[in-house]
């Protein structure tokens, strides 16, 4: 998993339903990583999660849940 651009863009979302990294959604800071997951997941089927992840600790930064008409935010 790890690759050779790591420490460098070290943000990255990850797809709970589908159990994988988006493509090529790899970000430099959490601030552009959070936005490009706000903007993925209003893209999405109703029912999708995507959550912004830190691929140095693992640690989970936050998570947007697609609704019918909404997106929810969970810290």
């Amino acid at each position: 998993m790890a690759t050779a651009d790591a420490p460098k863009r070290p943000y990255r979302l990850w797809d709970a339903l589908a159990g994988a990294d988006l493509r090529w959604r790899y970000y430099a800071s959490a601030r552009n990583a959070q936005n490009a997951a706000l903007l993925e997941t209003r893209w999405l089927k109703v029912g999708a999660t995507i959550e912004v992840y830190d691929l140095r600790t693992g640690r989970v930064l936050c998570t947007y849940k697609r609704h019918a008409a909404t997106v929810s935010f969970t810290k």
